[in-house]
């Protein structure tokens, strides 16, 4: 054989070896055609993929989804980059973080914000290291939200920069800075919050104090103890909550003496310390303040056994105002006599009633007022009705500890009447109970024909629980016609300390948004073949300013 036959051989030979094999044309083929945004082609020739190798190709997924991001965080829509950032966000992936870091750098302090609050769940360096600069970003608000979430991690350069931000800012900004010393916990860290505890301003004392007793820090008695001869109220409140959440006996005697103040916070605060140590002897004067219609009495009784007779003559009365916090008090105690007022908050009426709280000088005791008219008065920056939200769906989701027969009875009531603003916490906490009742009362909820967003919302938690019917369906059939609909929206932020108690994204509590993103997010949690085929197809012929948030779900099914 001649050389030149022989040459031939091999080049034949190098070219069968490295052809593509359809299944790698059709890989390179979908990552191309994404590369181009051609997103509808790309999944088809993916599809091709699956069906040639007999199963899903998750790495060829996350490729796609990361390029499809990188793409989407180029584009001058403003709603095509916002919902981009939701993608990388949802996505929970180290990838894209890159993404991330471009929200980051926005000139809008809401997408920043965003970005920070997607950055602050990664468990990466890379993660820390946006933090860190995010503590240099013109905004007050971004810079504040870092620190946080650093003081959430205890990164070991936590203390510093918060400090640093500390001291540059006004002295007015001081007392926000106390619960981060007390998040991080560090050596470091309690040496600043000794210091805070002795800072002249009062405020800045009184912060320092409650976050101490908050974080059960025990360690920092000795230095408490010598403040309870103090005479400034809201401090020396502060000081006597201290001891009892810490749970320090030899203070008794003086905590008895403060029972008899001539402040009443002060009586209040220390009868509760005193209990709290196992002592009753401030109970009857609580008590008799309670009934001498003392709103901060009434809603410390919560915290009382053997008060449920004084708050339940009390939850008759004609004032709304001693109504409600004798109400939310026999909640605390599991007392159902409380049902009939929890509906009055509830169910909202002519009167239109926001809820609000407020506090106690020294920030130890809390009560609840109603405010009628709340639409009238939004204006009035007294009255923040996404926070009087939240604090209805806090109380629905603690009604589920009163006997079940009366928590059902408050929750027919709800779907009875259409509270839809309470629908989505009330059909998760029925979902939760999955008791017989439960699941009854779900499955009457998704025959209501002339009830759109309980229907749905029951056939959705019928489909996460698995129960045997057409709920599955139902839910995929109702997202697939949600094509026109706009999947994500912010909400407001709440404070950090109740923020610290909830798991759930930022999202508008508008009907549709908030139900199709919480189908959206129960499909990709199954994490199977169906739920990823079901993704695929919502991106391929779904609201294509949806396909963005859509991708980082899938690559959060797929991780």
């Amino acid at each position: 054989m001649g050389l030149l036959a022989k040459c031939l051989i091999c080049t034949c030979a190098a070219s069968a070896l490295w052809a593509a094999t359809p299944a790698q044309e059709a890989k390179m083929q979908a990552l191309y055609l994404m590369q181009q945004k051609k997103v509808e082609e790309s999944i088809e020739r993916y599809r091709e993929l699956a069906n040639i190798t007999g199963r899903h190709d998750f790495e060829v997924l996350q490729q796609m989804g990361l390029t499809l991001l990188q793409k989407g965080i180029q584009s001058e829509d403003p709603q095509a980059f916002l919902m981009t950032l939701f993608g990388a966000g949802l996505s929970n992936s180290a990838r894209a973080l890159e993404i991330l870091e471009k929200g980051l750098k926005h000139p809008d302090p809401q997408v920043q914000l965003l970005s920070l609050n997607f950055i602050g769940r990664q468990e990466d360096d890379r993660a820390d290291e946006l933090l860190n600069v995010a503590m240099s970003s013109d905004f007050l608000a971004t810079r504040m939200e870092a620190a946080f979430h650093l003081a959430l991690k205890k990164h070991p350069h936590a203390v510093g920069q918060i400090e640093g931000l500390m001291f540059r800012l006004p002295p007015v900004f001081k007392p926000y800075f106390p619960p981060l010393f007390a998040l991080i916990g560090t050596n470091d860290a309690t040496a600043v919050l000794k210091r805070l505890i002795e800072d002249t301003d009062p405020q800045v004392r009184v912060e320092s104090i409650l976050q101490v007793a908050h974080m059960g820090r025990d360690d920092f008695l000795p230095l408490l103890r010598k403040r309870l001869s103090l005479s400034n109220i809201s401090e020396l409140e502060a000081t006597c909550f201290s001891m009892g959440a810490l749970k320090d006996s030899s203070v008794v005697p003086k905590l008895k003496k403060l029972s008899a103040s001539p402040t009443e916070s002060i009586r209040i605060t220390a009868a509760l310390a005193l209990l709290r140590l196992g002592d009753r002897t401030g109970v009857p004067a609580l008590i008799e303040m309670a009934k001498n219609r003392n709103l901060f009495a009434i809603a410390a009784l919560g915290n009382v056994s053997e008060s449920e007779e004084v708050l339940a003559d009390l939850v008759q009365a004609n004032d709304l105002q001693i109504r409600i916090n004798a109400a939310v008090a026999l909640l605390q105690l599991r007392d159902p006599r409380c049902a009939p007022v929890l509906s009055e908050m509830f169910i909202q009426d002519a009167r239109d009633l926001a809820f609000h709280p407020y506090g106690s000088i020294g920030r130890t005791l809390t009560a609840w007022k109603a405010v009628p008219s709340a639409e009238l008065r939004s204006n009035d920056p007294t009255i923040d009705l996404s926070f009087s939200l939240a604090m209805r769906e806090h109380i629905l989701r603690e009604s589920i500890h009163l006997p079940e027969a009366d928590f059902l009875n408050l929750a027919k009531e709800i779907i009875h009447r259409q509270q839809n603003d309470l629908i989505p916490i009330l059909i998760g906490q029925l979902e939760n109970l999955q008791t017989e009742g439960a699941i009854s009362l779900l499955k009457s909820g998704a025959a209501k024909l002339t009830s759109p967003l309980i229907r749905d919302y029951c056939h959705l938690a019928l489909y996460r629980l698995k129960i045997e019917g057409p709920y599955e369906e139902y839910v995929k059939n109702w997202v697939m016609h949600q094509k026109g609909s706009e999947l994500i929206r912010l909400r407001p932020m709440l404070p950090w300390k109740y923020r610290l108690e909830q798991s759930d994204f930022s999202l508008t509590p508008d009907e549709t948004s908030r139900l199709l993103i919480e189908s959206f997010l129960s499909i990709a949690n199954q994490r199977d073949e169906k739920s990823i085929d079901f993704l695929l197809k919502a991106i391929q012929h779904g609201n294509p300013q949806n396909r963005y948030a859509l991708m980082g779900l899938l690559m959060r099914a797929t991780e």
